[in-house]
């Protein structure tokens, strides 16, 4: 299929590769297209039957565009192309059964791969919540055994007795301020 062995490297100088087939990726403005009977041609099924589906599929079929774009053989030409986002989830609902006996597998294999990356998106946010609760459980257990040891015991010791020479501190700094402040008046009446 797509690079099916390796589909983290799927574009290369402005190229996918479907079952050891080079085929080019147009651009018009932003969006990047890549034609269809490349694809079907590489893998085996029919592009007809392939553009008729993908037509009639309520998603695919409003994203299918009329694109030149260069072929093989260096020419340009107008072709049937899907946005290369799109490429993706069209390839992965081909029926394997349907595809070049000889590349089954890699289809099957490819297909696999993303049901697991489907599974993998929708889920992280699950498995990170559950990671986050996990050392959120392991901090609490620590603590909780912490607080019985003799370290601990000090340490807690020591922050009240540095709340009180804070307390003290302050209480001193109100009484230097509040005889200053007395001066002042004292001049003032005189």
């Amino acid at each position: 299929m797509v690079n099916i062995n390796s589909i983290n490297n799927i574009m290369t100088d402005q190229t996918i590769t479907v079952n050891e087939k080079e085929i080019i990726i147009s651009t018009n403005g932003i969006e990047k297209y890549v034609a269809i009977k490349p694809i079907c041609e590489a893998i085996g099924v029919d592009y007809s039957s392939q553009l008729k589906k993908i037509k009639e599929d309520p998603i695919l079929g409003s994203t299918v565009v009329l694109t030149t774009t260069v072929g093989a053989d260096e020419n340009k030409r107008k072709m049937q192309t899907l946005p290369l986002r799109y490429i993706f989830g069209w390839l992965f609902r081909i029926d394997s059964r349907n595809v070049k006996e000889d590349i089954r597998d890699n289809v099957e294999k490819y297909q696999k791969e993303c049901y697991d990356v489907l599974f993998d998106t929708f889920t992280k946010r699950n498995s990170i919540l559950k990671e986050k609760t996990n050392y959120q459980i392991q901090i609490e257990q620590l603590e909780s055994n912490w607080k019985l040891t003799d370290d601990y015991k000090k340490i807690e010791e020591l922050k009240k007795l540095q709340k009180n020479a804070s307390k003290r501190l302050n209480s001193l700094d109100k009484n230097v301020v509040e005889e200053q402040l007395d001066l002042f008046k004292k001049e003032e009446s005189i």
